[in-house]
């Protein structure tokens, strides 16, 4: 009770800084505010890259198909950017998602069947999947049709997402619109 006709006697902020500064209650709730923005931070920073991989491997998808015939130009680049900053509503900037596309070029060497896999570890679940693969396809459409080898890497897609190759024709024909 002294403490709080003290407090209510002091006119100035620094006085009442000052004694908040000494209150207990006051600093833990203070260190408590702290703990909780920190811990939302990481739980939003954690999100992000997570939400992240999964662009990134949709990315990664639709290179697989685009490069699936041994040519990949610059040409060729800007338009998957192009399509998959449009599929995405543009959410994504176009530099951010050339440097996906690039980074998917690395991992290329290690063949279409086991980055196929690696993109399914990174995208659990079916409807991202499914969305995955209709970019993909969208991009397999580009040069006007869908050829063998680029069939054959949606293929590899599809039997790592678990998709029948009905499905994928499925997929595919919603692609081509």
């Amino acid at each position: 009770m002294a403490e709080v006709k003290r407090l209510g006697s002091l006119g100035n902020v620094a006085a009442v800084q000052e004694a908040l500064a000494q209150a207990d209650a006051y600093k833990e709730m203070l260190e408590r505010e702290a703990a909780a923005k920190a811990e939302a931070e990481a739980r939003h920073a954690a999100e992000e890259a997570h939400v992240g991989a999964q662009i990134g491997a949709l990315v990664e998808a639709a290179y697989l198909v685009a490069s699936a015939d041994g040519r990949y130009t610059s040409s060729e680049s800007d338009r998957l950017v192009e399509r998959v900053g449009a599929l995405t509503e543009n959410k994504f900037a176009a530099d951010h998602l050339a440097a996906m596309a690039s980074e998917a070029q690395g991992r290329a060497s290690e063949g279409i069947d086991a980055r196929a896999r690696a993109i399914a570890e990174l995208l659990p679940d079916p409807e991202l999947r499914r969305a995955t693969l209709l970019v993909a396809s969208a991009v397999a459409w580009l040069d006007g049709g869908v050829g063998q080898k680029e069939g054959l890497a949606l293929q590899s897609l599809a039997r790592a997402f678990g998709f029948s190759i009905d499905e994928l024709h499925k997929i595919m024909g919603q692609a081509h619109g």
